[in-house]
């Protein structure tokens, strides 16, 4: 994504109003007695001025859901755009009856996006959460292969891997590719995770289990870095996590979100935690040689 200054300024506190439209009923019945066996599925997408991409989105997740018989719905988190994205999503939930809008006054960020969507799926009693671009980037067609390896494996995370065997992307430059490799790499060595190769994917599948399990109030991360964050604590919560190939799309319609501060924020959030990592190796280092030292008598 090409970083673009951020201009909208976060709303004060009392304007935060949040309002949410279509809510799913939860289920009131525990877990495996329902009469329905299948999980449910919950994909929460955050937007801003993309309208014009989920009028083609929506019907293609709500075909996939069809064809693969998936128990889905949608939550779409939507700060305040201004291309008509509230009309368009109430006109399909009225159409299908599983789509939830979330409105908020104004761009908080991505990451508080996803925590709020994904707070309301696990109300809900969502069984599995996916997080997606709204941008076309990430194909529908791809959630039953991340359903059928989260069930295989007992994966907590499934991430949409570019970078895998058989991924890919396209309509990307070479400099945006190299960017994005470098990017990876340097992820990769901060946090420590071997267990997959696209450490700044967006496209990803977790367990309820797994979302449940990360404590929201430690994170540090609001924009983009989130997609790193998350995977660190599902990586340090123990959690398994494997990957899938996906070829990814360069949006065709409207432009990135990305801003210079999320740049700031995914860089000191990678460099903090490449410091503790080593003040970390360092102390067990000299812990041993401590316990290695023969004492004098």
């Amino acid at each position: 994504m090409t970083a673009t200054p951020r201009a909208t300024k976060k709303p004060p506190v009392a304007a935060r109003i949040v309002k949410v439209i279509n809510p799913p009923k939860a289920q009131p019945e525990a877990r495996g007695t329902r009469a329905d066996p299948r999980k449910r599925v919950g994909i929460v997408l955050p937007t801003l001025e993309e309208g014009r991409n989920l009028q083609r989105l929506l019907p293609m997740l709500e075909d996939t859901f069809a064809r693969h018989g998936i128990d889905g719905h949608l939550f779409v988190v939507d700060d305040n755009s201004r291309d008509g994205t509230d009309g368009i999503v109430r006109g399909f939930a009225r159409e299908y009856g599983n789509i939830t809008l979330i409105q908020r006054p104004g761009k908080l960020g991505i990451g508080s996006a996803y925590r709020l969507g994904f707070k309301h799926a696990l109300r809900a009693g969502m069984d599995v959460i996916f997080e997606m671009d709204a941008d076309l980037s990430h194909r529908p067609s791809y959630i039953p292969a991340f359903l059928e390896c989260m069930e295989r494996h007992d994966a907590g995370l499934v991430i949409g891997s570019r970078y895998c065997d058989n991924g890919g992307t396209r309509g990307w430059p070479l400099e945006r590719r190299v960017i994005s490799f470098v990017a990876n790499v340097f992820t990769q060595l901060a946090l420590g995770v071997s267990q997959t190769r696209d450490m700044t994917s967006g496209f990803r599948a977790y367990k309820s289990s797994t979302l449940g399990s990360i404590d929201y109030g430690v994170l540090t991360t609001n924009g983009y870095a989130w997609q790193i964050e998350t995977l660190y604590r599902a990586h340090m919560g123990q959690s398994v996590i494997r990957e899938i190939p996906i070829l990814f799309h360069e949006r065709e319609v409207g432009k990135s979100k990305l801003g210079y501060d999320d740049v700031k924020e995914f860089i000191i959030f990678l460099s903090k935690t490449l410091v503790r990592r080593l003040k970390l190796v360092v102390r067990h280092a000299a812990a041993a040689r401590v316990q290695s030292t023969p004492r004098s008598r």
